[in-house]
């Protein structure tokens, strides 16, 4: 249920802090609840600080800034609706529990710790409805009924759910009759009307009773400072002294009443022993007795609500109830549906001048004298009539002013003369001490009347009046009174406030906003662009006030700036209504004399303390429209209703030691009870103030937190929190607007509150632990459950899909053998196909591989047609050598491909270890014999040292490995064999260590084809055969393994065992008996080399001597060459020996020639040597043919040079490959001699020949008849030219006359960039682009020359010269002869 009480202040909204003691004109706090029944029936305060209120809906608890309403919903008996009980009494027992006396009967208790109604229940029948009263007295309850006075004994009792009060009753009355009106004096007496008749006294201790007096009608008691007061008749009361047995009637003035059921006055409560307030019928009455003699003292009864106009007429005149808080000097007032009325009569807050003004002050100054002088908004002018300031003081209009009519604004200078202007541009000076007055007219800049109102006045410190006026701002002389207008910038027309800083800086608040005067001289400038630079509106600012630490504040509407008066030019503060600022409409401000700064707005008054970074209220007094600082540190506003004042320096807030605590808790803008759910959660336990720690489920993360310190003064406090471990840093609001905290992560918080005063002093800091929950699917217990929900779910599909799977067992076994089957077949087939293909290409490198000896076969047994002894000779012997190498390359794929069934088992005999080796490396003498290969065999075994083995299998797996060895090498590396025993895991092995010192890595066929560069590789780059022999050496029961790094070389070890009982109980190993291993002799070693190798050598070394050196020189005589001239250069890049040297028998005779061994070195050469033409390999180290083609191609310098590719590669890809990337020609492995030759000498002439014609082209001599001439003579060159060339030479001939044309012209009207341009052209003429526009312009030179209708210098700049010089240079190069001898 919502809360039905709410905060209303009549007009202002804020706490006044009036003293109705004093006057009775202003304005209390009225609360009420809004719903239309604001019933308050009682009034009570407790030990613990909440005030309290019975209502017609229950209960409400009220701290100072909320309620917290508890409604009661009960059934009176068995046979009524439940419906809103009214309390009609509220009392505390000695229990802490409430007990509430309900209006239409009966009782019921409440528990303020778990927030909580207890039904009463009786040991025996009672009516509910005739309870009347009750009090507690020594833990017994005593029942003031229609039948008499009871005493009973409650006990608090819980059965099972049940929780409740159980009351036993004395079977007999106290006191019979119908008794009421209980009223105790907290010791032994109790006293009460009987039969609304009698007024008796009841002894709780001797238990007797006595009559005290008797009356018509006793409607009320009140027992008060030793004095029953008796209520009789509708409007009067009797004071009964029960000391002396006196008695006294007083009369208030209430209207005539018939009916006497009820009583007039409704409750009464003591101020002081002289001072009474009653509540009646028709408002609040004030009792006050002269002495404490009460029945003899004159006394005075003042209804303080008869004045309905000074209340606003808001005030419910029907009051119910008192509540006198003597600590904090608070009268609470209940009323019969007005809520409830706060008067604030402490007298520390401030004083008020007694004296009532017709119109409102808004002027106030003191002068050196003491008396003060005040403006009023009717126009007049006031002054004190004593000189020191206090209640009593009168003020009486000032009768010696000039006459002036108008309003006036008044200022004191700093020589303590007062300055008056009005809204007609009158100024009025008067000397305090003199009572001397000068008057004079604001003038304009040509002298005249200048009729504006004045809004302020500033007296600088350097003796200059500063005037604010609706037409600007004014400087005046003081003593010439001269006038001068500031021009201001932009459209400001009215300077409302004028102030002087520490600095000397002037300071202005304008319609358009805050500006800054600086004068140097005469000279005065207006800066200041605040509003602009801090994002704040153009608006007035009406007040400026410097303080003691000059700090210079501007008030707009609703915002105060703050500026450091030493960093004037920026805003060191923003007060807003949201940040800082309680209340807007600041007309005035003022220092204290402990450097504190009040200023006064349309509320009230608020302080910035010193040190502090925001307002506080102090005291909501009305429209505070001015102020000033008396002499003796008091401070005098002047509010709605006329002057007020306080010492700032004994203000002092509550000295009670109250600290904050937790009062209201929200959830989803509801408040929440104790044991309330809320979306399914108990928030709280017990009541707020009570609850250690909050935790908060996900659905319930929008909360918020209300704190109060209980205090129920005018002085306002805030709160400072932060909420660990999210905040750092303290955050500061007021007090009453509570925390809010919306979408906090799940986790544990601490937060952190404290009270901060006006004065900068702090509370207690209090911590609350806070726990935010997360998603109940992201609890602990959640994942839990989420397991063993998965549990289930797993073992319930497991039991289904088993009793499915058992009932189609029979359906499936069959479905999974024939799938097996088929995948079996379609894996087989698969991995035939992967078979096929890594054969395939294996048998592809193979191919490639063939093709280079079978070059070197073919092509030599052509030149043996030919009777050349010495190269038939050679060739013979190159022929040969390839032979062997073709046949070991035949061998070893034979080998490889023709092992057949590996899976069938081992045939192992015993063989001598040393045997095996040579039988093995017979194979392999001729080789050894033909080629330079430098091999060593080490065998470190006993020759009488056997192993059993498969002598087939153990011969293939080393001659493959010497196989591989040699072409690591190329047949012309470093490769040696090394046996011997060695022990591993307690067995022993013979040891088998094949190493080469080739310069690549080396890896398996596998490897090759899975990275996918098996067609990359020659056959150097791989281990063949690998997989075939580690099957084999594993069947052995050894291990194979390989090593293999860049630039390093390659090692396989393989080891085998030794002992034939590794090879006992295996069913793969079949032993038989050994076959006969021939006797072979020691092979020679690579120091020793036979007498064959010796002779292949020597020939080889004698041939080379009859070869034509490799040089780049061209021999004095050369044999002639393809075109006629000099020797041509040839660039052979081969990295296989043979080829080299055959080549180079080939054109060594009528070329010469450059050897590079791989593409990088072919590329250097070529860009070094600039050969006529290249012949390249494809296949080759570090960079291959295609590479070194297409760098050769893309550099400027030597992408004219022809490129042949000879190669083995023989796929059509590789074909377009080469050709693309720019290659001449493409020549197959194996070549036929002649054709390679022919292919390049066409090469060479064709390029030769392009380079001549276009060279006689550029050189025609004679006119441009001779030239047309020349070219029908040479036709048939002319007809070979190519277009694109004469596509360039007509360019460059039409813009010959242009000295700018540069190569990029030219590559833009060719629609090409400038390096393929050059390219084109180089590789088209042997020119570069620039040599051919010379050559362009040269020829053109020369025929205008020839014609002698010319000058040298007019021909040069036909042909694009400028510079005479570089002309006659380029001329001499091209002609060999000056210009001007040229003929």
């Amino acid at each position: 249920m919502r809360k039905f009480f709410f905060l209303l202040l009549l007009l202002t909204g804020f706490l006044p802090t009036y003293s109705i003691d004093i006057h009775w004109d202003l304005e209390p706090l009225v609360i009420k609840n809004g719903v239309g029944n604001n019933t308050i029936y009682h009034v009570c305060y407790r030990s613990e600080g909440f005030m309290w209120f019975s209502t017609d809906k229950g209960i409400s608890r009220y701290d100072g800034f909320r309620f917290r309403d508890y409604p009661l919903i009960m059934s009176i008996d068995s046979l009524s609706v439940p419906l809103h009980q009214a309390v009609k009494t509220l009392k505390e027992a000695p229990d802490g529990l409430y007990y509430a006396l309900l209006y239409q009967g009966g009782m019921t208790c409440f528990d303020k710790e778990i927030e909580k109604y207890l039904p009463v229940r009786f040991d025996r029948p009672l009516k509910l409805k005739e309870i009347h009263d009750f009090c507690w007295y020594d833990g017994n309850l005593y029942l003031a009924t229609s039948q008499g006075l009871f005493e009973s004994h409650p006990i608090r009792k819980k059965e099972g759910k049940d929780d409740f009060v159980l009351c036993t009753l004395n079977p007999e009355p106290l006191i019979k009759g119908k008794v009421a009106n209980l009223c105790t004096d907290g010791k032994t007496n109790l006293y009460f009307s009987v039969d609304r008749e009698k007024v008796m006294h009841y002894d709780f201790v001797t238990k007797k009773s006595a009559l005290i007096r008797e009356y018509n009608v006793v409607n009320r008691l009140f027992l008060r400072q030793g004095y029953l007061w008796i209520c009789r008749l509708w409007n009067d009361i009797v004071c009964y002294d029960l000391k002396t047995h006196k008695e006294r009637v007083i009369s208030l003035e209430g209207g005539d009443q018939s009916d006497f059921s009820n009583s007039y006055v409704t409750d009464m409560v003591m101020k002081d022993k002289q001072t009474f307030y009653l509540t009646t019928w028709d408002g609040l009455y004030k009792l006050h007795f002269e002495n404490q003699y009460l029945c003899e003292s004159p006394f005075t009864l003042t209804l303080l609500t008869q004045n309905e106009k000074a209340f606003h007429s808001r005030i419910e005149n029907k009051m119910t109830s008192l509540l006198w808080d003597n600590k904090q000097q608070i009268l609470w007032v209940g009323t019969f549906g007005g809520g409830v009325v706060k008067f604030d009569i402490s007298d520390s807050m401030y004083s008020r001048v007694r004296q009532i003004f017709k119109s409102r002050v808004d002027g106030i100054v003191e002068d050196l004298k003491g008396y003060v002088w005040l403006t009023v908004t009717d126009g007049g002018i006031m002054r004190s009539t004593t000189p020191m300031l206090s209640m009593d003081t009168h003020f009486e209009p000032w009768k010696k002013g000039p006459g002036f009519s108008g309003h006036y604004h008044i200022y004191k200078g700093r020589n303590g003369n007062i300055w008056l202007g009005n809204n007609f541009g009158e100024v009025v000076v008067v000397n305090p001490l003199t009572e001397g007055i000068e008057t004079f007219q604001l003038k304009n800049s040509e002298g005249g009347k200048m009729e504006t109102i004045i809004h302020c006045f500033c007296l600088d410190s350097w003796n200059r009046l500063w005037v604010g006026t609706s037409n600007g701002l004014i400087q005046v002389d003081p003593k010439t009174h001269g006038c001068k207008s500031i021009r201001l910038p932009g459209e400001i027309k009215s300077v409302f406030a004028v102030a002087e800083d520490k600095e000397g800086n002037v300071w202005i608040g304008t319609d358009k906003g805050l500006k800054r005067i600086e004068t140097t001289g005469n000279q005065i400038r207006v800066e200041g662009n605040y509003e602009k630079e801090n994002g704040l509106e153009e608006a007035g600012v009406r007040t400026i006030y410097v303080n003691n630490y000059n700090q210079i504040y501007a008030a707009y509407l609703n915002v105060v700036v703050r500026i450091d008066g030493r960093e004037k030019e920026k805003i060191e503060s923003v007060y807003t209504l949201r940040n800082g600022l309680t209340n807007g409409h600041v007309s005035c401000m003022v220092d204290d004399h402990i450097g504190n700064t009040w200023a006064g707005n349309n509320v009230g008054v608020m302080t910035i303390r010193n040190g502090q970074e925001a307002f506080y209220n102090y005291l909501s007094a009305g429209n505070c429209s001015a102020v000033c600082r008396l002499n003796d540190g008091r401070l005098l506003w002047a509010n709605s209703w006329g002057l007020i004042f306080f010492d700032p320096s004994a203000t002092k807030g509550d000295s009670g030691k109250k600290h904050l605590m937790l009062t209201d808790v929200e959830v989803g803008g509801e408040t929440v009870l104790a044991g309330e759910k809320r979306n399914g959660q108990i928030i709280l336990s017990v009541s707020p103030e009570r609850q250690e720690k909050l935790a908060f489920a996900s659905d319930n993360n929008d909360f918020h937190l209300y704190f109060s310190d209980l205090r129920y003064g005018l002085a306002q406090r805030k709160i400072a929190y932060r909420l660990l471990p999210v905040d750092k840093d303290w955050k500061m609001i007021p007090l009453a607007e509570g925390l809010w905290f919306n979408g906090l992560s799940a986790g544990k918080y601490t937060l952190q509150a404290k009270l901060v005063f006006p004065d900068g002093k702090e509370g207690e800091l209090i911590e609350i632990p806070l726990v935010v929950k997360g998603k109940w699917y992201q609890t602990i217990w959640a994942y839990i459950i989420y397991g063993l929900l998965l549990l289930g779910l797993s073992y319930f599909f497991y039991g289904y899909f088993r009793k499915r799977d058992q009932r189609k067992q029979m359906h499936r076994d069959r479905e999974m053998i024939l799938k097996e089957n088929l995948n079996m077949e379609k894996l087989k087939r698969e991995q035939k196909k992967e078979i096929e293909a890594m054969r395939n290409r294996l048998l592809m490198l193979f191919v490639q591989e063939l093709r280079t000896p079978l070059s070197l076969i073919i092509a030599p047994l052509k030149d043996l047609q030919k009777d050349n002894f010495q190269i038939s000779k050679f060739s013979l012997q190159v022929a040969y050598r390839n032979s062997l190498r073709m046949v070991d390359a035949c061998d070893q794929l034979m080998s490889v491909y023709g092992q057949g069934d590996l899976e069938e088992k081992l045939k192992v005999a015993p063989y001598s270890v040393d045997k095996m080796i040579d039988s093995s490396l017979l194979g392999i003498r001729d080789l050894l014999k033909a080629y330079t290969i430098d091999f060593h065999c080490e065998k470190r075994i006993k020759k009488e040292t056997e192993f059993y083995v498969d002598k087939k299998k153990v011969e293939f797996i080393i001659h493959n490995l010497l196989t591989n060895a040699f072409t690591h090498t190329h047949y012309a590396g470093v490769v040696s064999l090394s046996v011997c025993e060695i022990v591993s895991d307690n067995r022993h092995y013979v040891s088998l260590v094949i190493e080469d010192n080739g310069k690549e890595k080396v890896r398996t066929a596998e490897q090759l084809m899975r990275e996918d560069e098996g067609l990359g590789h020659d056959l150097s780059a791989a281990q063949l055969g690998f997989t075939i022999m580690q099957q084999m050496v594993e069947a052995h029961l050894g291990t194979i393994a390989l090593e293999s790094a860049e630039g390093k070389g390659t090692k396989v070890t393989v080891n085998l065992p030794v002992d034939r009982a590794v090879f006992e109980n295996n069913p793969n190993i079949q032993f038989t008996d050994p076959e006969e291993l021939p006797d072979v002799a020691e092979p020679a070693s690579a120091e020793e080399p036979s007498k064959q190798e010796v002779i292949i050598e020597d020939t080889e070394v004698k041939q080379d001597q009859q070869l034509p050196l490799f040089t780049e020189e061209t021999p004095e005589e050369a044999a002639p060459s393809a075109v006629g001239g000099n020797k041509k250069t040839i660039l052979i890049v081969e990295d296989h020996k043979d080829i080299r040297l055959y080549l180079k028998v080939l054109f060594g005779n009528e070329y010469n020639l450059l050897m590079a061994t791989n593409g990088q070195e072919g590329v250097d050469m070529a860009t070094k040597e600039m050969p006529d033409l290249i012949i390249s390999d494809v296949m080759m180290p570090v960079k291959d043919g295609f590479e070194c083609c297409r760098e050769v191609k893309e550099n400027p310098e030597t992408c004219s040079i022809p490129f042949i590719m000879l190669t083995a590669k023989v796929e059509d890809d590789d074909i377009i490959r080469g050709l693309e990337l720019g290659a001449d020609d493409y020549v197959l492995k194996p070549f036929t001699p002649g054709i390679l030759k022919a292919k390049v000498s066409n090469l060479i002439n064709g390029r030769q020949t392009l380079k001549q014609m276009y060279t006689k082209l550029f050189k025609l001599p004679g006119t441009d008849t001779i030239a047309a001439n020349e070219q029908e003579q040479t036709g048939e060159e002319v007809k070979t030219e190519d277009p694109f060339i004469t596509a360039v030479i007509k360019i460059v001939e039409e813009n010959i006359c242009e000295a700018d044309f540069s190569v990029k012209k030219l590559a833009a009207e060719m629609n090409m960039s400038q390096p393929t341009l050059y390219r084109k052209v180089k590789q088209s003429t042997d020119y570069t682009i620039i040599e051919l526009i010379r050559g362009v312009r040269m020829r053109r030179a020369g025929v205008l020359l020839k014609t002698k209708q010319y000058a040298v210098q007019e021909v040069a700049e036909m042909v694009g010269y400028n510079d005479i010089p570089t002309f006659r240079k380029h001329f001499v190069d091209a002609f060999g002869t000056t210009p001007s001898t040229y003929e």
